[in-house]
């Protein structure tokens, strides 16, 4: 099944069980989102980050977004299959396609040369993982819904290649690193399971330097400087 596919069909089997911005806030009484939820939001959400990041590397002409696209499938493969390993090895990118050009190889290892030099003050970003993981808040307009990823992925589908593809990617790459930094970030400080606890801390870094690329580029597009 093709991974657009395998997503449209996780987000509807996953709809009943609202796993949004209600999901997180059913956390247990220590502050922890349950391992259960943790799962099926770091999935859902890694793979409408690697599905739209797919889209982007194909259509964009943009040589800052071309590189970014393909460092975000690598990030979401690796961190599939991690994650995999508590999903009795059905991740979704347990049996996916390498990446865009066939890219995974061995530049799956180091996603983080494979993400570019961290610019401005990404580095030190990174390096403050989420700046105190009880103080993560969600992103602006809350969690994105499982409806409206499905939207986006059509409509980024649907458009042509242009300044006004990249920057709505970019937007919606955005929005959903910063969710994925509430998700992971939130498992990471007070989750039950240890080693699920590790996965989530490890992806905290490299989440927070797509962050601090993906903000300078939507300055960039809007004639900011930065």
């Amino acid at each position: 099944m093709h991974r657009r596919e395998i997503l449209t069909t996780m987000l509807g089997a996953t709809a009943a069980l609202a796993i949004t911005r209600t999901a997180i806030a059913q956390v247990t009484p220590a502050g922890a989102i349950p391992s259960g939820v943790y799962l099926q939001m770091a999935t859902t959400g890694g793979m409408f980050l690697e599905n739209t990041a797919r889209d982007a590397h194909e259509k964009t002409r943009n040589p800052a977004v071309k590189k970014f696209s393909r460092a975000e499938v690598i990030e979401q493969v690796n961190l599939s299959r991690k994650l995999g390993a508590y999903t009795g090895g059905v991740g979704p990118s347990a049996a996916a396609p390498a990446g865009p050009g066939g890219l995974i190889g061995g530049l799956v290892v180091a996603p983080v040369a494979v993400a570019g030099a961290a610019v401005g003050t990404a580095a030190g970003v990174a390096g403050g993982v989420t700046g105190g993981l009880l103080g993560v808040a969600p992103p602006p307009g809350g969690m994105t819904t499982d409806t409206q990823k499905t939207q986006i992925l059509a409509q980024l589908s649907a458009m042509p290649p242009g300044p006004q593809y990249d920057a709505t990617f970019v937007a919606h790459a955005l929005q959903g690193h910063q969710e994925a930094l509430t998700i992971h970030g939130s498992y990471a400080q007070s989750g039950e399971d240890p080693g699920l606890r590790r996965i989530a801390r490890g992806a905290l870094p490299l989440i927070n330097l797509h962050i601090a690329q993906l903000s300078q580029m939507q300055a960039r597009m809007a004639g900011q400087p930065g």
